[in-house]
């Protein structure tokens, strides 16, 4: 996938996007642990009409001691897509009192980034948010939501693994690790819908998939 070139990399990218790895109830749930600790939610919704599909995303985190809020986090992103292509996005995100505003918007020349700690700028055009759910965001630039920069991780795909779920059970899926620039592992099971994160920020984080 990482040395595949570029020309490549927009053909797969192009494909994917034809067919969205939307799941079929419409929603995506994951319980959010710290070193073991639950500390938070993140839920997607994926809404329809005709041939634009819109996706809000919401994470809430509150990481405490002995029940006094240490640190909190909470980001709201929405996604325009249309004929499975991606078209714009908006995040408005509370990083503990900081506040962060971001758009995006393609456009004929690129991806055009602004917000309102980063100066504007054009990406290239086959880059898509870092919001995880896509899995064709592995083939081409990422941009993250929050800091508005655009990275090309070196990504490997290191097999299948039993995730446990929420409440209870496993999901099946591939892990692939980004290295680099970004620093994580995403999961995604055999339909390709996103199953699990895990990466360490002031701690080991996971993300656990809520069934049913």
């Amino acid at each position: 996938m990482t040395d595949a070139p570029i020309g490549r990399r927009g053909v797969l990218a192009a494909a994917a996007a034809l067919a969205l790895p939307v799941p079929r109830d419409d929603r995506l749930a994951f319980d959010i642990y710290r070193n073991g600790s639950h500390v938070g939610r993140q839920s997607l919704r994926f809404i329809r009409a005709g041939d634009h599909l819109r996706v809000e995303n919401h994470a809430a985190l509150k990481v405490g001691l002995i029940g006094i809020p240490l640190f909190t986090y909470r980001a709201h992103i929405v996604e325009h897509w249309q004929n499975g292509a991606f078209r714009a996005a908006t995040s408005e995100i509370d990083d503990n009192g900081r506040k962060i505003r971001l758009s995006v918007e393609r456009t004929a020349s690129g991806v055009v980034i602004a917000g309102n700690r980063i100066a504007r700028y054009t990406a290239p055009r086959d880059a898509l948010p870092l919001t995880y759910w896509n899995k064709a965001m592995l083939n081409g630039p990422m941009i993250n939501m929050q800091t508005g920069h655009t990275d090309r991780p070196t990504i490997t795909r290191q097999g299948w693994f039993r995730l446990p779920a929420m409440p209870s059970g496993t999901v099946t899926a591939a892990r692939y690790q980004l290295t680099g620039p970004i620093r994580l592992a995403v999961f995604y099971n055999q339909a390709d819908t996103w199953s699990g994160l895990d990466f360490h920020h002031e701690g080991h984080v996971t993300y656990r998939p809520i069934l049913g």
